[in-house]
């Protein structure tokens, strides 16, 4: 079992590509291992900006009302 907010590494060798899983909800995908935690930080990054625009939309929605 996977430790929550722990970086799981695995090999899938069907595709041949390394994913990576950041419990519990951010993936990373590559040819190698730097690749795949490359493409995670990518997300992870992709995600939090995500999160901090929709609260600040919210934010301001909340200012017009």
């Amino acid at each position: 079992m996977a430790v929550k907010n722990d970086i799981n590494l695995e090999f899938d060798s069907e595709s041949r590509d390394y994913y990576v899983v950041w419990q519990p909800i951010v993936v990373g995908r590559g040819k190698t291992k730097h690749k795949a935690l490359e493409d995670l930080r990518e997300a992870a990054h992709f995600g939090v900006d995500t999160l901090i625009d929709l609260k600040s939309a919210d934010i301001n929605n909340k200012k017009e009302a």
